[in-house]
């Protein structure tokens, strides 16, 4: 917060952002001390969206499906930290995910492993389907203002999306968003995810309230959801709500072209993917950010074929 404050202080920065959970969580209990605003709800509200038991009791209100408790013996299973981000024993933050375990041995170790941090560990079942998310902007009355629906078609190891497209806004799904966010006294722009199982409901499994992973794939299909959250926490005038434009393609290249190699196949679709598509890093506009990220990953590669690395 210090290390904040001090950034406030010498840019002259109006407003401030997390871009992860535990940032997110930090910011929020020392608001009145960063010297700039601080753009969500009230604190404890911002603590029951990142509480992932919190955070299924009010989607339940909302008329959302969630997914049912299950034990490790039920596997494959979802195991996960009722909170992303714990204190790491060693010192500073731990950021912890949630994991698929296929067999009761790993989901019990798992388990074993988020209690020996601290973490409170949670067991869901789990459920098959596209990744769908509704990214939503809600004004300081928690009604939303602008939002964009997307789905995976590729998937990350860890669950997020390797590649994605924009598609029409559920119209009774996004209402359920809307009681959802005005439940948890939402301001802001939140990612909320679900698994759409075929032919069933979706069924929620996370809220992302913040900056995310496939966030370029928004604003490519037209709102700048940031810009508009900014807008809202200045009292400015809002940026044009542009419509959002369907069939829109996000591509994390990096990760795709890793499951390709790791599998033996596909990378040539997944370098044809890429062509069109807006990724997270690589604007033609602004190359630096991935220029220097890929970069990092030439040095680390080198760093793995030196004979001298013990």
């Amino acid at each position: 917060m210090a290390a904040v404050r001090r950034a406030v202080g010498a840019g002259g920065y109006e407003l401030v952002f997390g871009a992860g959970d535990g940032e997110v969580l930090a910011l929020s209990g020392a608001r009145d001390e960063l010297g700039a605003i601080f753009p969500y709800g009230p604190h404890e509200d911002v603590v029951r969206a990142f509480d992932k038991v919190a955070l299924s009791e009010a989607a339940r209100r909302a008329g959302l499906a969630v997914p049912g408790g299950a034990r490790p013996e039920d596997a494959p299973v979802v195991v996960k930290p009722r909170q992303t981000t714990v204190h790491d024993p060693r010192g500073g933050p731990l950021r912890l995910r949630a994991e698929v375990e296929e067999t009761p041995e790993e989901a019990d170790a798992r388990v074993e492993y988020l209690e020996s941090v601290d973490a409170e560990p949670l067991i869901q079942s789990f459920v098959e389907g596209d990744l769908v998310a509704i990214v939503a902007v809600t004004d300081r009355e928690s009604r939303i203002v602008a939002a964009v629906q997307q789905r995976a078609s590729a998937m990350t190891p860890h669950g997020g999306t390797a590649r994605g497209e924009t598609e029409v806004l559920d119209p009774s799904l996004s209402e359920r968003v809307g009681a959802l966010l005005a439940d948890l006294n939402w301001f802001g722009m939140a990612q909320v995810q679900f698994q759409m199982p075929p032919g069933g409901e979706p069924v929620l499994i996370d809220l992302n309230g913040r900056f995310y992973g496939s966030m370029a794939l928004a604003l490519a299909a037209g709102p700048n959801l940031p810009a508009i959250w900014a807008a809202l926490a200045t009292d400015r005038p809002l940026p044009s709500l542009a419509p959002v434009r369907v069939g829109v393609r996000y591509h994390w290249l990096e990760s795709d072209l890793r499951r390709a190699l790791d599998e033996g196949r596909g990378l040539a679709g997944a370098l044809r993917y890429a062509i069109g598509a807006r990724h997270g890093l690589w604007d033609r506009r602004d190359p630096g950010p991935a220029a220097r990220h890929a970069g990092r990953l030439a040095l680390r590669a080198l760093r793995r074929l030196s004979p001298n690395r013990s």
